[in-house]
């Protein structure tokens, strides 16, 4: 979707969610919610990263035992875009 020259997308599961703990943690590098041996901790710290290199932000609601929505935000292409010469 677009909101307010924004490019809007959202993911959501009804998975278990997150505790407050966790989702203060989610894009802190190598953190992890997974044994050991079973995930790096490092993607959602990558495309955190990804997002604001390109001006933009992801916001997270989650309910533990209910799931959690995941929305990425970026600038529509025009909203930043440098003016043309005519």
């Amino acid at each position: 979707g677009e909101e307010s020259g924004e490019a809007v997308g959202t993911v959501s599961d009804d998975g278990y969610g997150m505790s407050p703990e966790t989702g203060a943690k989610l894009f802190s590098p190598f953190f992890t919610t997974k044994p050991t041996g079973q995930g790096t901790g490092l993607g959602l710290a990558v495309a955190h990263g990804i997002i604001q290199a390109h001006a933009g932000r992801i916001e997270v609601e989650s309910v533990p035992g209910k799931g959690s929505t995941f929305r990425i935000r970026l600038p529509s292409a025009g909203a930043n875009a440098p003016p043309q010469a005519a």
